[in-house]
């Protein structure tokens, strides 16, 4: 097994750990579940020519909270990327996430990190890192429910193996921006 490989594995299961432990303070935690659908707009990429990217992503994470304003936790998601001139980039990314809500009642504004990998698991899927970071502003729609707007950063790197010679492989930035529901 090669140092590539294990790392994002090894980090994904140190995060599980984390996240599953059973101490007497953990039992006092909640877990909310954060679902977002977001737009992927062109910022920049290392692809000689500078072609235009525009994407779109879907995801839904996990995350529990460790004190009132912070949580950590996981998400996957599908993220579609479309190279102008054709070409399209299908990646399936893991993240680990962070994030700060400025109110304990988790509406209002929250910050929000997330690192991870796209894992390739067919054909029509690329891989590489994957990171990112970006605010959202949620309102209360019921009890258990927050309805939120968001923006953001994202980098995506795509790595082709080797061998594989019609491209190359290539980092991309975009700004997110979308809507995002916060199950409580």
């Amino acid at each position: 097994m090669n140092i590539k490989s294990f790392a994002p594995r090894s980090l994904f299961l140190f995060a599980a750990l984390l996240l599953l432990s059973n101490s007497a303070i953990s039992q006092q935690r909640r877990l909310i579940n954060y679902t977002e659908i977001s737009a992927l707009i062109h910022g920049s990429t290392s692809l000689t020519g500078n072609p235009t990217f525009n994407g779109f992503r879907t995801r839904t994470g996990i995350t529990k909270l460790l004190n009132e304003n912070f949580g950590l936790g996981f998400a996957l998601g599908t993220d579609n990327y479309r190279k102008s001139g054709g070409g399209n980039y299908n990646t399936l990314p893991i993240t680990l996430n962070a994030a700060y809500y400025l109110d304990p009642k988790l509406s209002g504004l929250k910050l929000d990190a997330y690192g991870g990998y796209a894992v390739k698991l067919f054909n029509n899927l690329s891989k590489g890192l994957t990171a990112g970071a970006g605010l959202s502003y949620s309102i209360p729609v019921n009890g258990g429910l927050n309805l939120g707007l968001q923006t953001g950063y994202n980098y995506q790197k795509i790595d082709f193996p080797a061998s594989f010679q019609i491209s190359e492989n290539f980092d991309m930035g975009t700004i997110r921006l979308g809507l995002g529901l916060t199950f409580k």
